[in-house]
């Protein structure tokens, strides 16, 4: 990948991707195949007040009450703890990183550690790191309607796995904006700023290899 800068976005496989793995390794494999670098990587599991802000984009759609209800179901404790150091590290971001299209409106809510007795099943999450990971990422993906992905990108991800519209295997940031805001949303702490100016240059380069237990890869010389 040497040549040209990377760009970063969010990656999510739904519930449905995770209750069953030979489609969530599938998935994984689809992601290695198609040159996607994966810097960061987690499983989880989402409050119903996270999902709600997480999809707060959507609310008053006619869909958004199915789809926080499907991300955030069943009973357990919670793995996502927010931090508010986002706002603070904003800043050396658009220092760092102007040419990546990360702004300050692109900024989350002031983050905080969020309480509620209703939790998802699994999911897992990744940053990834593409010359055009944005867009890469959601053709890879596919429509968003099942029906539509397998008449017009039957390869896709959401052709081959995806059920209904809610459980369609995937979800993708849309623009570099809101995959900062999506980063920061499942890593609070992953530092930006520190990757783009840090490790950019040896991931771009292909100094990394794939760590399997970890589903991450690390520089080579980290």
């Amino acid at each position: 990948m040497a040549g040209r800068g990377l760009q970063l976005t969010l990656a999510l496989l739904k519930p449905d991707a995770l209750a069953h793995g030979i489609a969530w390794e599938a998935v994984h494999q689809d992601v290695l195949k198609n040159k996607f670098l994966i810097v960061k990587s987690k499983e989880l599991k989402l409050k119903r007040r996270d999902s709600e802000c997480f999809y707060a984009a959507h609310k008053g759609r006619f869909f958004f009450q199915r789809l926080v209800e499907f991300m955030a179901r069943s009973n357990g404790q919670s793995r996502l703890e927010r931090t508010c150091t986002a706002e603070t590290r904003m800043a050396s971001v658009h220092d760092a990183c102007p040419d990546k299209g990360f702004t300050t409106s692109s900024l989350p809510p002031s983050t905080q550690a969020i309480n509620s007795p209703y939790y998802s099943g699994p999911i897992r999450v990744y940053v990834l790191a593409h010359h055009d990971a944005v867009r890469a990422w959601r053709e890879l993906m596919g429509p968003t309607k099942v029906f539509r992905a397998v008449h017009t990108a039957p390869e896709s991800i959401r052709a081959c796995y995806g059920l209904t519209d809610t459980r369609n295997t995937t979800h993708g940031s849309d623009s570099s904006a809101s995959a900062l805001q999506e980063i920061y949303f499942f890593f609070p702490e992953f530092d930006v700023a520190c990757w783009f100016n840090t490790w950019e240059p040896a991931f771009r380069a292909g100094c990394v290899s794939y760590h399997p237990k970890l589903c991450v890869h690390l520089p080579l010389h980290a």
